[in-house]
């Protein structure tokens, strides 16, 4: 199944070159366009394992309105016009994943897979609210590389569609909870929890339509590689959803900018 996505888009890609190509405008560009998702943004994992790794839109990091994940790029070359064109980006991945169940994980070693269950201790209080001290979260941080197909549709929208690979810098898990009124954070940092198994090349593919008036769009990401190496934990592959995503005209940008400022 993955192959055969990835076939498919690999055969976009090869027809928008070779659309741009019968252009006579076809050409290439440097450092384009930015692109970003966040802020409306919800993170989620799926597959066979997800059910026990569901995630809840309390709080930061995971949730509805999330100010501090986000995966952006800049597009470092372009070929094709105005109609149709291909980019390939680069940039950073910021994601977060805030459990609704909060997990303790063990790590047995010795290539075995990463055991995981809900934390037994009926002291630990969570505080499951917006802005309560309790919480449980996964971030990672990632060297982000799309490679997109994007296609004008009429003069107000785009739709971009392709794939991506992310390259793991950090993975982290942070629980906090009270005990009576002590405040008390756990966390498996990164150096530690890349021993989780947790894989370091991801890749995936994404989809967005941006709609220039409203200069925001919707778009969805999903990983193909799991979460975790094959074998070595829980079945996850991450999934995001934003009503955030942008492309911006680096040079258009920079000129309202100067106008603004000489103002």
């Amino acid at each position: 199944m993955r192959k055969r996505i990835l076939l498919v888009i690999l055969s976009g890609l090869v027809f928008t070159l070779a659309s741009a190509q019968n252009q006579n405008s076809a050409s290439f560009h440097f450092l384009k366009n930015y692109r970003g998702d966040g802020m409306l943004a919800y993170n989620f994992f799926t597959g066979p394992d997800a059910a026990d790794f569901q995630t809840s839109i309390k709080g930061f990091g995971s949730g509805l309105i999330d100010y501090f994940g986000a995966r952006v790029s800049i597009d470092m070359v372009n070929f094709g016009n105005e109609k149709i064109y291909l980019s390939l980006g680069a940039g950073l991945s910021v994601m977060k994943y805030r459990l609704s169940d909060h997990l303790v994980f063990v790590n047995p070693g010795n290539g075995m897979p990463v055991q995981y269950f809900t934390d037994p201790d009926a002291s630990h209080d969570f505080q499951d609210t917006f802005f309560g001290w309790g919480k449980s979260k996964i971030v990672t941080v990632g060297a982000y590389f799309p490679l997109d197909v994007n296609i004008a549709i009429g003069k107000s929208m785009i739709f971009s569609a392709g794939a991506y690979a992310d390259l793991n810098l950090s993975a982290r898990y942070k629980m906090k909870y009270l005990v009576g009124e002590d405040r008390i954070k756990e966390l498996i940092r990164s150096e530690d929890f890349r021993d989780f198994n947790i894989n370091t090349f991801k890749y995936g593919v994404t989809a967005g339509l941006f709609f220039k008036k409203l200069k925001r769009g919707i778009s969805c990401t999903y990983s193909l590689a799991p979460f975790f190496t094959p074998g070595g934990g829980p079945e996850l592959h991450e999934t995001r959803v934003t009503a955030s995503f942008a492309i911006v005209d680096l040079k258009e940008a920079a000129s309202r900018a100067r106008k603004q400022n000489d103002e």
